[in-house]
């Protein structure tokens, strides 16, 4: 489970080539992905937004904002991903903690970044908002299908012909 990442992703690739996973079951994968976090976005927004507005501590309100709402957003997020998204039948414990390591890395480069564009380049933070995840949207998709959730522990791919 604690693997290296580097080699975790380079086993997960191997498989990729390897195996059934054609660019029919990318497509179909990301078309589920893209629904599954458009929903999850919304529910991350609404997080954010509720956040936002009740400002705790008064400085720096949309980076305690977005940290926050990212946390909550990933737990939710790592439910539906492993049912809907991907089917997998990874071990709850070992894809959420794979999840966690690719969300924290990008939460961390998306704090930063989202700090930046409203402080440095003073957008409007709800359109700070929308600019991060389309940024990071694909990264997260790479991610969680490389190291989270591989194609080989899906419950489909008992489903795929085997030669």
């Amino acid at each position: 489970m604690l693997g290296n990442p580097i080699a975790r992703i380079s086993n997960a690739i191997f498989n990729l080539k390897a195996s059934f996973y054609s660019k029919a079951d990318l497509s179909k994968d990301f078309s589920r992905y893209f629904v599954v976090a458009c929903l999850n976005s919304v529910f991350m927004f609404a997080v954010y937004q509720l956040l936002y507005w009740w400002d705790p501590l008064n400085t720096y309100t949309a980076e305690f904002a977005w940290f926050f709402s990212f946390v909550i957003g990933t737990i939710e997020a790592h439910y539906v991903h492993r049912r809907v998204t991907f089917k997998s039948k990874a071990t709850y414990g070992e894809s959420l903690y794979w999840m966690f390591f690719v969300y924290t890395i990008i939460g961390i480069l998306s704090t930063l970044t989202i700090s930046g564009l409203i402080r440095t380049f003073e957008v409007q933070y709800q359109l700070a908002w929308v600019i991060n995840n389309i940024l990071f949207g694909l990264v997260y998709f790479a991610g969680l299908r490389l190291l989270a959730f591989p194609p080989e522990v899906d419950s489909e791919a008992n489903e795929r012909p085997s030669d």
